[in-house]
């Protein structure tokens, strides 16, 4: 190959490769003000969590957050505002992700963290559930890459492309366009009743060949420091189940409990707590109270944090 030859197929490649930028940012900047502009769904409640709620009481944790915390309950017995930040199917990584976002802001008075007992046992999805943050990396790098880092070495490489931060959102920004979801100041109730003709009966653990996730443990001590450095009351919390449950030999929960105990953070634990169990008309399903029993737990737990008068009035 001759040097016009050369120089020719070299300016088609940066031409090609401009095209790609041009392309990318485009679709990458309307993706974006697609994204940011929901008003319900899942994601509209992480950016109302992330950029907008100053609630002096913040609660995050998995699907048992979402649906067991009513911020009317709270804000009617506290005297105060709510948030409900929970997301259904997520793990620590990314609750440790988003109070972090979230304090970068705003610093509420309470902080509730509600503990699932598996939290810390090795999970796939804990790490494929990440691609919900990658619509907030471009303003918040700094907290959104190590955790990031640790589902992909190449994040530096896709955050790049703005296209690619919004890619998995779009079917749920159109879903919700056409069928809005509606929520609570974050909580979504459940209703129904559970039929104890459908239940199988025990609910024994067997969590014995799971195996602890040191990146879990790290996050969930690096969630307990966040909350002090930013001197926000934090408190730990399990909600109830429908039955009995031995957590005894829970490795991951037991860890959990050692390592609230080290830091001296509240924990309140309504595991087998005996207003909940047997209790079927508080609960949808066994692992989820609907909305009377949602009701009575935010009623009870408000009551413990009124004790320790950690609000701000």
């Amino acid at each position: 190959m001759n040097s016009g030859n050369f120089k020719i197929s070299i300016s088609k490649i940066v031409k090609f490769v401009i095209i790609i930028l041009v392309i990318d940012f485009a679709l990458g900047y309307v993706a974006r003000q697609l994204f940011f502009s929901q008003e319900t769904g899942k994601y509209a409640r992480s950016t109302h969590a992330i950029e907008h709620t100053d609630a002096k009481v913040i609660i995050l944790g998995s699907s048992h957050a979402h649906r067991h915390y009513v911020p009317e309950v709270f804000e009617n017995e506290l005297k105060t505002t709510c948030y409900n930040a929970g997301a259904e199917g997520q793990q620590l990584l990314y609750h440790s992700v988003m109070q972090k976002m979230i304090l970068k802001r705003t610093k509420p008075d309470v902080l509730v963290l509600n503990i699932d007992e598996d939290f810390l046992y090795s999970s796939k999805e804990a790490y494929d559930r990440l691609g919900d943050l990658h619509p907030y990396y471009g303003d918040h790098k700094d907290e959104l890459r190590p955790v990031l880092k640790l589902q992909s070495k190449l994040v530096d490489v896709k955050m790049f492309f703005k296209s690619y931060q919004t890619n998995s959102t779009l079917v749920h920004v159109f879903r919700y366009y056409l069928s809005p979801q509606v929520d609570y100041k974050g909580y979504r109730p459940l209703f129904g009743k559970v039929n104890p003709e459908k239940l199988n009966g025990s609910n024994e653990e067997h969590k014995s060949k799971q195996v602890i996730d040191s990146n879990f443990v790290n996050a969930f001590k690096s969630f307990i420091k966040t909350a002090k450095d930013n001197n926000v009351r934090l408190v730990l919390v399990t909600s109830p189940a429908l039955l009995e449950v031995d957590h005894s030999k829970n490795e991951s929960f037991n860890k959990i409990k050692e390592i609230a105990n080290d830091k001296n953070v509240m924990f309140v634990d309504f595991f087998n707590d005996k207003q909940f169990v047997n209790q079927y008309k508080l609960f949808h399903d066994p692992s989820h109270l609907n909305d009377d029993g949602a009701r009575l737990f935010s009623r009870l737990l408000s009551e413990r944090i009124r004790q320790e008068k950690w609000i701000k009035n």
